[in-house]
């Protein structure tokens, strides 16, 4: 990356920080040009200067920038073993353990995207509890957050095209979604107990007690010293035992490492530390 590049994307951290407060210094550069060259072409601006200048009075460019940052690629049940392994191996524990102790389930889908990977939890949620004594379940949350409030817009809906939702089986279709005009809207019963807001996962968690959190195919894309911010905030937003399950071609470095003991190395589910 040339040193054009390299000031110009200086230039965009800094205003999305003054205009917005998120510090982007810890994404990589190349990474973050990528992005800005994107917006650039489509935005119909001239140049840097002209982008530049445009973002710092359009909030739908910003908007638009943040969401091309925050990677919005996922589908329902991206990685499917994966998915399968939460269920069995963190869903379905967890909520027995309710049951015993008592208590709030509490999960996180953190990094969301547009909503699939949260509603995809959900849905992990409601096949274990079928096979639970109705009369003594746990109060069960989901919270899904991202970055973007594109994104965040399109997953409060609940609204997916036929293409978005090929990663769904049609018994899963049929019983979690229903047709309209729009596309394929998640059922209100899967949505029960959920809600989305915005969250950047560099600053310390909003919310706190989580007993499983999936952040999937998102640390990829930070800085070393960044991944190890996000890490720890996730340590700490986990009750003790709590679950974290990362991409598949992730890991945690460092002190975050030795904080989490392997339940699925090959699915990367881990547990905190008592």
């Amino acid at each position: 990356m040339g040193s054009e590049d390299s000031q110009f994307a200086t230039l965009v951290m800094r205003h999305l920080f003054q205009a917005r407060g998120i510090d982007m210094s810890g994404y990589s550069p190349s990474f973050v040009m990528r992005s800005i060259k994107k917006r650039l072409g489509r935005s119909g601006a001239p140049d840097y200067p002209g982008y530049l200048k445009l973002l710092k009075k359009s909030e739908d460019e910003t908007n638009a920038l943040l969401g091309t940052l925050s990677v919005n690629v996922t589908d329902f049940f991206r990685d499917r073993g994966a998915f399968e392994a939460f269920w069995r191996s963190v869903v379905k524990p967890l909520l027995l353990s309710k049951i015993e102790g008592g208590g709030i389930a509490r999960f996180w889908s953190a990094g969301c995207a547009t909503g699939q990977e949260t509603y995809t939890m959900a849905i992990c949620i409601a096949e274990v509890v079928k096979d639970l004594d109705p009369t003594r379940l746990p109060m069960i949350t989901v919270l899904g957050t991202d970055i973007s409030t594109n994104a965040l817009a399109k997953a409060k809906s609940g609204i997916y095209t036929k293409e978005e939702v090929k990663g769904l089986s049609d018994n899963f279709l049929m019983e979690y979604f229903r047709k309209t005009p729009q596309g394929y809207e998640a059922c209100p019963a899967l949505r029960k107990g959920m809600r989305f807001s915005r969250e950047n996962l560099l600053e310390d968690p909003q919310s706190k007690y989580f007993d499983a959190i999936v952040c999937r195919n998102v640390m990829i894309y930070f800085s070393r010293e960044m991944h190890d911010k996000v890490a720890t905030n996730l340590y700490h937003a986990l009750m003790r035992g709590g679950y974290l399950m990362l991409g598949k071609t992730e890991t945690l470095m460092g002190a975050p490492r030795e904080a989490f003991e392997v339940v699925d190395l090959e699915n990367r589910i881990l547990k905190k530390k008592a």
